[in-house]
């Protein structure tokens, strides 16, 4: 059990097509300090929610608090919030942004990545990118990303079980010699389920998993 603390941010705009979250949220989600995360409070909150885990010391629960197109490629992205004010920003399953986690942030990542080949013989995929973190102003670091398929694989959360095809990325830093490795579960839609993913060469390492997905409406 995870016990939540109010949350006190303001956001601006709308998602999930509720005009005021941060009203809504407040009774809905954060409205006590003592709401204890069951399977049942979260089938029957409306909203779509993950759970993340951040270095492998213990879940918190957030819920999706925006969704819009990236404005430079269109690509949706989706802004998941904690209670203590923390952020992830997905595409596509993707971390492309961070922000209040403890230790450092991804400040943007250049997310050219190909859809996940979800085919009945998926394909090795490589391609390049760009890393942006803080603290100490890390910018423009280029990485060499190869995607291997691994095998299919069931993914259990605490509404359902999913059957996956499981990748793995390598994910070079030339610069740096270093290397991360990131590994999704994907659906037979080409959408991410789980994923542990590090924001960088020996940063902070993001397990998500999806509770409720966001179905784009």
């Amino acid at each position: 059990m995870f016990t939540l603390l109010i949350l006190s941010f303001t956001l601006f705009g709308c998602s999930q097509r509720f005009k005021d979250i941060n009203a809504t949220a407040y009774e809905a989600i954060y409205g006590s300090d003592d709401v204890q995360i069951t399977t049942s409070y979260i089938q029957d909150l409306p909203y779509s929610s993950m759970f993340a885990e951040i270095n492998d010391q213990g879940k918190i629960f957030m819920v999706l608090a925006y969704a819009e197109a990236n404005p430079e490629t269109q690509v949706q992205q989706l802004k998941w919030m904690s209670s203590d004010r923390a952020m992830i920003t997905t595409e596509n399953g993707r971390i492309v942004q961070t922000l209040l986690l403890p230790y450092e942030n991804l400040v943007s990542i250049e997310n050219n990545a190909p859809n996940f080949d979800v085919s009945a013989n998926p394909k090795s995929q490589q391609w390049q990118s760009r890393y942006d973190w803080q603290p100490d102003y890390r910018f423009g670091y280029t990485a060499d990303i190869v995607r291997s398929y691994i095998g299919l694989e069931i993914v259990t959360t605490s509404l359902t079980s999913i059957e996956t095809k499981k990748y793995i990325e390598t994910v070079s830093f030339p610069a740096l010699e270093a290397e991360i490795e990131n590994i999704y579960w994907v659906d037979s839609n080409g959408r991410v389920v789980k994923t542990i993913q590090s924001i960088g060469p020996s940063m902070t390492q993001l397990e998500l998993t999806i509770l409720k997905d966001f179905n784009g409406q």
